[in-house]
């Protein structure tokens, strides 16, 4: 006859009370339990919806750019009213801060070029971080630069061009500035901004660089450096003592 072993008593017992105490726990607070479900579930609920919602603006957004730019574009594009009118009815997508410089560029391009000035520096402080602010302050030094606001123009190149180093423009922003410098007849800025555009091979701006030294030189003979054949002089040695 084999034998069983019969668990004992006391050590079920911790495991039917347990099971107890959590159906006793649940049947008591599961009036708190679903109104805690339904919290959660209508904040899930709520952002799920933002986020559709903030997808549907910018959709919305893009859709009255494109519209903008396609409905105006057999009389010359949109104006700049056009665009600031997208950027304020859509303000907070990306397609209105994209509308607001597009305005500001086109009052550059109407040759309003102080609202345009303004209308950039502007949109610098409203978007600090946009992907668009090197553009935005290169065009604010452009501006300057069609008001032949020399010397402001000159302070807002080097600074696009120091807080910008990488941007594709600043060989255009050292041209411009060094196009300034020569107006001025600041020859030798002017001369080591053409040497430092010219550099870069790959930019347009290179040829014209070149071509503008050379002109420069050749109306300016005294500010080609001077060119020695004189051996150099081999410093005497000293004997060791």
């Amino acid at each position: 006859m084999s034998l069983q072993i019969q668990p004992k008593p006391e050590e079920q017992q911790p495991s039917a009370d347990l099971t107890l105490s959590v159906l006793t726990w649940l049947e008591e607070n599961k009036k708190t339990l679903a109104i805690g479900f339904a919290v959660v579930s209508a904040v899930a609920v709520t952002l799920i919806i933002q986020k559709n919602l903030h997808a549907s603006a910018e959709a919305e957004a893009n859709q009255a750019l494109l519209a903008t730019l396609s409905a105006a574009g057999k009389n010359g594009g949109p104006t700049a009213a056009d665009l600031s009118k997208v950027a304020s009815q859509h303000s907070g997508t990306a397609a209105a801060e994209r509308s607001e410089f597009l305005a500001a560029t086109k009052l550059f391009e109407d040759g309003k070029y102080a609202e345009a000035q303004k209308a950039l520096e502007a949109f610098n402080q409203a978007h600090a971080d946009s992907l668009l602010g090197g553009a935005a302050t290169y065009g604010v030094a452009s501006a300057l630069d069609a008001q032949n606001k020399t010397a402001e123009a000159i302070a807002a190149y080097a600074r696009f061009i120091s807080g910008f180093a990488a941007d594709p423009l600043v060989a255009q922003a050292r041209l411009s500035k060094a196009l300034i410098h020569e107006s001025q007849k600041q020859y030798s800025e002017a001369i080591a901004l053409y040497d430092e555009v010219s550099k870069d091979t790959t930019s347009m701006a290179a040829q014209e660089a070149s071509a503008r030294k050379a002109a420069l030189l050749q109306a300016h003979p005294e500010l080609t450096p001077a060119v020695t054949n004189a051996p150099a002089v081999k410093p005497a040695v000293k004997p060791v003592p």
